[in-house]
């Protein structure tokens, strides 16, 4: 009995080609982008999952509050960890890291800037689960000499060489020996550590500042014991914090409140933390991802079931000498759903090798490494293909039930059952279905593509292009920077030249100032600068004037600030606040304060990331901090530029390699996975749209053929093709209007209530409603028309003889 369905499904799908070839790949392609949304979903989800107890791990991060505003830091002082191993039983270990970017590593012949360089306790091993392919977690950070390396930078630097006990350069002065190298964890981690140095390194530096509750530098992790509530510890922690580091920190204008973060959300749910490194999701994109697979499965079910039930009717005939012949109901029911399932089964296994071809393709949009390896994921592939199963079943459901309750005499009769208005109108509700969803993800493309476009075109407050930085890396270098401006300005394709610590889109310092009359500091984000920094980036200035030499007072007495912060600081205007007195306590000077007077006000420009909103901000003039170089270029001949400053460069620091970048690079690196994810949420719009186009292809070309005598009537009556393709167009026309209808509100809700996680952002105009809804109406009639004019133009004769 089985076999004979088999054979009589297998002989149905080739009878009806057409038909079966839509269903089959449209179903494929929707499983194949589940798929594949579901392998990035799962990647996102499983960061740092591999750690030991990951449940008992936490990041802690610092909500800085005041009483005007309120900031979220990754970063903490140095004294927290070491307080929270002293002071609570529940701890059982902590941990503290501070990146150091740009360090230069030397073996032998091999030389490079390394930006994932940290120090870090020896604890840290304890803390978070870092394996080692080399070495002893217990005792390979314990030397102040002792550095980790991770397999990627064993291999970049010694090949095929065992790295362990070989020494490396840091910086060409300090020698440090390789105790361990760090395997590849299990599953992927937001922590991208290359190099880790022992923080004994850092003691024999700055002992002192290593005591500060002030210092707001590190990023620290903490393992309780099992069974101990993270939440309860953090409410601990707080009172312990107002009672004992309130009091400390106050002095300074601080006020620090220590939450924990589940080391499984740093990687998702870090959007709100400043400072944070750059490798990072959004839960968002992860939720949205979802959706879209959701959708687009929901699609290709509807395109199935669309098919599946306008074709039942052709099929009625069948049914009624079936049950002549003695089929009862139940067989009839098991042989339509054997059919649906079969296709289901046969689209899912076309499914994996469409997921093999794309996942290159995938993964360079995306950004990450995705891989199906049937055998490892044998689960994963077994529930999709359990998943099909149903699919087949709901998709075959109502046409098997539908065509096995047909009365024998009725259809034998007048191949009528009585029932085509309930099938057409839940046709009608399907095809709607697809295409208010295939208006939502038109309308949410093009919002999240203007909403990057603008983020990438908005007026930054300074001119980014031609703008190179470069760090000074020698210390003579750094004293020198005057001299290296004048050889750097002499050549006639740099127009202009600045030392600094701090520029936009990178190293930003975080300081506190007082003003006459303040017990407290107040929080600002902060540059030293040199007198032409404001010039070589072209700030605007809102009030007063920039730095000067002819002013001899500017470089002990002078500061400048931007508009939020004439704002905030309760000047009033910028005119107001020139003139107004700021307390500084210097770096190099812990004892010395730096009195002056505000002397301009620039307009406000962003310094800091645009998803972040433009800060209170203060530069002066402070030599001997200086550890950037910014050059304005012209924008021609930009190889010979580079080849003056690679030469100027090895007159100051010829012992380390030249390395720069454009600040134009900075900002598009602030959206670039956002950028690319944007494409890749584009390409799974427009595939939902054409698995959607795909079914009304199908309907189209089903409708045609059960009209194929009206068709023929209409043209001996003397219907032209154009009455006969608007005749045939204006049902599919009808249903997709009310589809824009309903989904532009939808559509609105969701990108209004995304677009509130970006602090700048554009407003939604109808235009994109409508863009949205022409694009659907588009496909459709084109879709529609062709099949319609198609149908139109065949010869009446032919039309009249198939009945």
């Amino acid at each position: 009995m089985l076999k004979n369905y088999l054979k009589l499904a297998i002989r149905n799908m080739f009878r009806h080609k057409f038909y079966s070839f839509i269903n089959i790949i449209g179903l494929a392609i929707g499983i194949a982008c589940c798929l594949l949304i579901f392998l990035y979903v799962r990647t996102s989800l499983s960061y740092d999952t591999h750690h030991k107890d990951a449940d008992n791990i936490y990041r802690v991060v610092t909500e800085n509050k005041k009483s005007d505003r309120q900031q979220w830091l990754t970063l903490t002082p140095p004294m927290v960890a070491p307080t929270l191993v002293k002071n609570f039983p529940e701890v059982e270990a902590a941990a503290r890291l501070i990146i150091l970017p740009g360090n230069l590593i030397e073996y032998k012949a091999h030389e490079f800037y390394e930006d994932n360089f940290y120090l870090a306790d020896s604890s840290v091993l304890q803390v978070l689960t870092l394996p080692l392919q080399h070495g002893d977690a217990r005792t390979a950070l314990n030397s102040p000499d002792a550095v980790i390396i991770s397999d990627v930078i064993a291999q970049k630097y010694f090949g095929s060489e065992n790295p362990m006990g070989k020494i490396i350069s840091l910086n060409n002065d300090t020698k440090l020996k390789v105790t361990g190298v760090l395997a590849k964890p299990k599953t992927p981690t937001h922590l991208k550590a290359d190099i880790i140095l022992s923080f004994a390194f850092a003691r024999q530096f700055f002992p002192e500042r290593l005591q500060s509750w002030n210092w707001h530098q590190f990023y620290t992790y903490v393992r309780l014991k099992n069974n101990t509530s993270g939440p309860a510890f953090e409410e601990k922690l707080a009172r312990f914090t107002e009672k004992e580091v309130a009091p400390i920190t106050a002095k300074a204008g601080i006020n620090d409140v220590f939450h924990l973060q589940p080391v499984k959300d740093i990687y998702l749910r870090s959007g709100h933390l400043e400072y944070d490194q750059p490798n990072r999701g959004n839960i968002n994109f992860v939720y949205a991802f979802a959706v879209i697979a959701l959708f687009i499965l929901v699609i290709a079910c509807f395109n199935f079931m669309n098919l599946a039930t306008a074709r039942s009717l052709k099929r009625a005939k069948e049914v009624g000498v079936r049950k002549v012949i003695g089929a009862h109901k139940g067989q009839l029911i098991l042989q339509y759903l054997g059919e649906s399932i079969l296709m289901t089964l046969v689209a899912f296994l076309l499914a994996i090798p469409i997921v093999e071809l794309a996942l290159p393709y995938f993964n360079e949009l995306s950004g990450e490494t995705l891989r199906l390896h049937l055998g490892q994921d044998f689960l994963v592939v077994a529930g999709l293909l359990l998943c099909s199963i149903p699919v087949g079943l709901l998709a075959g459901l109502y046409p098997a039930f539908f065509l096995s309750s047909f009365l024998p005499i009725d259809v034998l009769k007048s191949n009528n059952t009585g029932k085509g208005f309930r099938l057409s109108a839940l046709r009608q509700i399907l095809v709607i279905t697809q295409f208010v969803i295939s208006v939502v993800l038109i309308a949410a493309t093009a919002i999240v593509y203007r909403q990057l476009n603008y983020l990438q075109q908005k007026d930054l407050g300074f001119d980014k292009d031609q703008l190179l930085v470069f760090n000074m890396q020698s210390d003579k270098m750094q004293q020198a920077y005057e001299q290296v401006k004048t050889e750097l300005l002499r050549n006639p394709n740099i127009v202009a030249a600045s030392a600094s610590y701090g520029e936009p889109g990178g190293l930003v310092a975080g300081d506190g100032i007082r003003l006459r009359g303040d017990k407290d500091n107040r929080p600002i984000s902060m540059f030293t600068v040199d007198y032409d920094y404001i010039p070589s980036l072209k700030l605007q200035m809102a009030a007063g004037r920039p730095f000067s030499k002819n002013y001899k007072t500017d470089e002990q007495q002078a500061y400048i600030i931007n508009e939020t912060a004439a704002k905030e600081l309760g000047f009033g205007t910028p005119e107001k606040a020139l003139g107004q007195e700021i307390i500084w306590d210097e770096w190099l000077n812990p004892d010395k304060l730096k009195i002056g007077k505000v002397v301009g006000v620039v307009k406000d420009f962003h310094y800091k990331s645009l998803h972040q909103k433009i800060e209170p901000f203060i530069m002066h003039v402070y030599p001997g901090t200086f550890n950037r170089m910014t050059i304005r270029m012209r924008p021609g001949n930009i190889p010979a530029t580079l080849t003056h400053l690679e030469k100027t460069w090895k007159i100051f620091a010829p012992e380390y390699p030249f390395e720069y970048n454009f600040l134009d690079e900075y900002f598009g690196k602030m959206v670039e996975s956002e950028r690319k994810l944007s494409q890749v949420f584009t390409i799974f719009a427009g595939l939902a749209i054409f698995i959607a186009c795909l079914g009304l292809l199908g309907l189209v070309a089903f409708s045609a053929q059960q009209r194929t005598k009206e068709i023929g009537i209409r043209k001996v009556m003397g219907a032209s093709v154009t009455q006969i393709t608007l005749l045939l167009t204006k049902d599919f026309t009808k249903l997709v209007l009310i589809a824009i209808l309903i989904a532009t509100p939808i559509a609105w809700y969701a990108m209004h209530t995304w677009l509130q996680d970006f602090p700048y952002r554009i407003t939604i105009s109808p235009w994109i409603f409508f863009l949205a809804g022409f694009i659907s109406l588009l496909f459709t009639l084109v879709t529609v028309s062709y099949l319609a004019h198609r149908a139109a133009s065949t010869n009446p004769i032919k039309s009249l003889r198939t009945e």
